[in-house]
């Protein structure tokens, strides 16, 4: 018969693993889209590799603020309160809703904003187009995405990962025909690969509704349910996922800031950045998936015991099993740096930076690995209060200026010397405050820990 930590660790794959591929899928569209402009020169790929941050800035609290939904649908379902779930759905509907509208007016002062960000007229003319046609699927991707925290939260990640990776060859082909003049289709450029984004994510968003049709729906009234204050209505989830948005503001705005940092130093440098950050990235597509399983995990396991004297010998399993991964791909990663920035760009000095850079990147990689675990922890205990406090003191207070010292003695290595140790400071502050937060709560801390 399996050890508890053996059935948690099946468990934790077995949640993860989907959002491993739910991740592959976002981010398969940054990769998409770095590699193909890579293709048509220096000038696009720095153009969309920054309008994908500044972008990702822009939209990431409206999207992070609704993750809360998973959480909350986890505790639900672990206190055997599923049924209060239809009325938590309705206000997460109703809060994307209200995003999109603002959003919209946030894309458009952001489109004005692009000239004023880049280093040339021809490159602030690239990512206005790119920004002017993919921007039109977010608010698909609002209402989609609803349906897809309360999947997860109710465990059921399969299918949310199925039609994420299902997305990602049709946006291959769609770009390959659309950006280069494949299948009788005329050469668009920025502009196909755009296009191709809009497409792809619109069919996924759609697909996402149909979540519903899952069995653990069919108990789950939408219309009818009374909305309960405190325990499903809006005031929770922006309670638990406003500090969450919060965060994301301040990690998206502080890359930002680091990206047109970087765009001073050169578009070749700003090329090879973009490139570097785009694998930094997807070296997490393992992590990611496990540190959302441990949120679910955790929502679910203090629903259904109301302390956490059971939480610790869970909480060790996963950061072992997340360890795991991440020592893995740093290996990967640091081993194939020539192959790898190889494969991402064809240009010479791009190369040649990125290659000694990518061993940097995959060992700041673990270090990220470890903030996010705890930071994880906190959100699958309901304690995101301080989330915000801890990132916006590492990387506004301590992370920008010290970016900015770097690249003036090692240029790119020092804008991610300097990132490293933002990093590692938000690190030990998570982990800090999940001890503070597990004290206050009354749970035993072992010694062991």
């Amino acid at each position: 018969m399996a050890n508890p930590q053996t059935n948690e660790v099946r468990r934790l794959i077995r949640l993860g693993l989907p959002l491993v591929l739910t991740f592959a899928s976002d981010w398969g569209l940054v990769t998409t889209a770095t590699i193909a402009s890579s293709w048509i020169s220096a000038s696009a790929v720095a153009a969309v590799g920054l309008t994908f941050t500044l972008g990702m800035s822009t939209v990431a609290f409206f999207f992070v603020t609704l993750s809360a939904l998973t959480v909350i649908t986890a505790d639900l379902l672990g206190s055997g309160r599923s049924n209060k779930v239809g009325a938590l759905m309705k206000s997460g509907l109703s809060l994307a809703a209200v995003f999109c509208g603002v959003l919209a007016a946030m894309l458009v002062v952001l489109w004005y904003a692009l000239p004023y960000l880049l280093p040339s007229a021809e490159a602030a003319q690239i990512a206005q187009d790119f920004l002017s046609v993919m921007g039109w699927f977010v608010p698909f991707e609002l209402f989609g995405y609803v349906f897809v925290f309360i999947s997860n939260g109710l465990g059921r990640t399969f299918w949310v990962g199925v039609i994420s990776v299902l997305s990602i060859p049709l946006l291959i082909v769609l770009t390959w025909a659309l950006a280069f003049g494949n299948f009788g289709f005329e050469a668009m450029g920025t502009h196909g690969i755009a296009l191709a984004i809009l497409i792809t994510w619109s069919i996924r968003a759609a697909a996402f509704l149909l979540l519903v049709l899952q069995k653990e729906f069919s108990n789950i009234h939408f219309f009818g349910n009374v909305v309960e204050t405190g325990l499903n209505d809006r005031g929770r989830i922006l309670k638990i996922g406003v500090p969450l948005g919060l965060s994301e503001i301040s990690t998206h705005g502080w890359l930002a800031v680091i990206g047109v940092l970087v765009a001073q130093l050169g578009t070749v440098i700003l090329a090879t950045h973009n490139i570097a950050f785009n694998i930094f990235v997807l070296a997490h597509i393992c992590v990611f998936g496990l540190t959302r399983a441990t949120v679910i995990r955790l929502g679910a396991l203090v629903g259904e015991i109301g302390s956490g004297a059971h939480l610790w010998p869970f909480l060790r399993t996963a950061l072992t099993v997340i360890l795991c991964f991440s020592c893995l791909t740093l290996g990967v990663v640091s081993i194939g740096s020539g192959q790898i920035a190889a494969y991402y760009s064809d240009d010479i000095q791009v190369v040649r930076v990125l290659t000694g850079l990518l061993v940097l990147v995959a060992a700041l990689r673990v270090i990220d690995d470890l903030g996010l675990f705890f930071q994880a922890s906190l959100e699958g205990l309901q304690r995101t209060s301080k989330i915000p406090l801890v990132r916006a003191l590492t990387q506004w207070v301590v992370g920008v200026p010290i970016c900015i010292l770097m690249s003036r003695w090692l240029g790119l290595y020092g804008v991610w010397i300097g990132m490293g140790f933002t990093l590692l400071c938000a690190a030990c502050l998570f982990y800090w405050q999940l001890r503070r937060g597990i004290t206050e709560s009354d749970l035993p801390l072992p010694s062991s820990y």
